[in-house]
C-alpha cells in the first residue's frame, strides 16, 4: 500500500507545478508522513495521519507562502492598471465598437462618447469582460 502514497506525492507535486500553485504540495507532506507510518500502522491510522498532517500542513504551508509572498515579490501594476485612465492617440476612425492596438495588444473597444477620428485622443474609462470602454478627450 505504500507505493499509493508515493503515486498522491508525485501526483500532487505534477499538480503543483501544472497550476504554478503551492498549495497541494503541502498537501504531499501529510503524504509523505503516512507513507513512512505505513512501514509500522495499518491502513486506517494512516489516512489519519494522511489527512490530519495534510491539513496542518497546508494551513500553516500557505500563511508561510503568503508572508514570504509579501515580503519578497514586487506588487508591479497589472496590464488592466496600466491601460486604464491613460490616454491614446486613434490610429483609425472608432465609430461605436472596433479594435485599437494599445501597448502592442488587440482590444475590443467600445466608444461611448462622439466619434473619434485618426490622430485624436482618447482615454480608456474601464475594463467590460473583453472591451475596453473609451471615451474621446475633450480639449
Amino acid at each position: 500500500m505504500n507505493w499509493f502514497w508515493l503515486l498522491l506525492i508525485i501526483a500532487v507535486v505534477i499538480l503543483d507545478i501544472m497550476t504554478s500553485n503551492i498549495l497541494f504540495s503541502w498537501l504531499g507532506l501529510g503524504f509523505l508522513a503516512a507513507w513512512l507510518s505505513g512501514f509500522y500502522l495499518d491502513l486506517s491510522y494512516q489516512i489519519l495521519i494522511a489527512f490530519v498532517i495534510g491539513f496542518a500542513s497546508i494551513l500553516a504551508g500557505n500563511r508561510i507562502t503568503k508572508r514570504y509572498i509579501r515580503k519578497n515579490i514586487h506588487n508591479d501594476p497589472i496590464l488592466v492598471d496600466k491601460i486604464v485612465g491613460k490616454s491614446f492617440i486613434a490610429d483609425h476612425i472608432i465609430e461605436l465598437e472596433s479594435q485599437h492596438k494599445i501597448n502592442g495588444i488587440y482590444w475590443n473597444v467600445r466608444n461611448e462618447g462622439p466619434r473619434i477620428l485618426e490622430g485624436e485622443t482618447f482615454s480608456v474609462l474601464e475594463i467590460r469582460q473583453n472591451k475596453l470602454i473609451i471615451r474621446k478627450e475633450e480639449h
